[in-house]
């Protein structure tokens, strides 16, 4: 499995194309951009993309899905069944979908958004808005907040310490650094023990 990151810096956002070495098929994390460093190194290793996985429907993150769609036809998944007047294929937490050769867990952590998900592929786990290096996304309360710390506790931080986090925005990271110093997780851990 090869992971090609791309970022897109009118938003700032990370997107992710995974593909597998042995059949060259691929899936795309988020539609944030489609450029031609993108395209190039689709069509120059002769990639055949099969599927794009949203992580929430933020604008953002799909604005070039109409793009996607109609160069490459990927399948589509998501939380919600439309995003954008696109149809999806539905997933919920705890689904395995199988694309590209690559077995794909699905895990639902809402609160940043109620259609937020994080797609783990081998010891890759890649998070969108979730999970960023070094601290959560915001939140639009404090109930959200509490819903979200405790879906990444629960769901993410039990993954393998050495699980790489490839977050929509900013750098890698890995889950044990996250537990070491995410200062969300951190306060939030510091406040249940008072």
């Amino acid at each position: 499995m090869r992971i090609y990151s791309h970022f897109a810096g009118e938003h700032l956002i990370n997107q992710f194309l995974i593909v597998n070495d042995e059949t060259m098929e691929a899936v795309m994390i988020d539609a944030s951009d489609l450029d031609g460093r993108i395209i190039d190194i689709i069509e120059k290793n002769k990639i055949r993309l099969n599927a794009l996985l949203i992580t929430h429907s933020h604008r953002e993150h799909v604005r070039s899905l109409g793009t996607i769609c109609k160069i490459y036809n990927p399948k589509l998944y998501a939380y919600m069944d439309r995003i954008e007047g696109f149809e999806t294929i539905t997933i919920k937490d705890g689904d395995v979908i199988r694309e590209a050769g690559l077995d794909i867990e699905c895990l639902h952590v809402p609160g940043h958004s109620l259609d937020s998900i994080c797609y783990k592929i081998g010891s890759a786990l890649f998070t969108g808005d979730t999970l960023q290096s070094g601290y959560i996304s915001q939140t639009n309360a404090l109930i959200e907040k509490e819903l979200l710390i405790s879906g990444i506790k629960e769901k993410l931080l039990t993954l393998d310490d050495n699980t790489l986090v490839f977050p929509g925005h900013g750098p890698i990271s890995k889950i044990r650094i996250e537990k070491m110093f995410n200062q969300d997780i951190l306060e939030a851990n510091r406040l249940l023990n008072l």
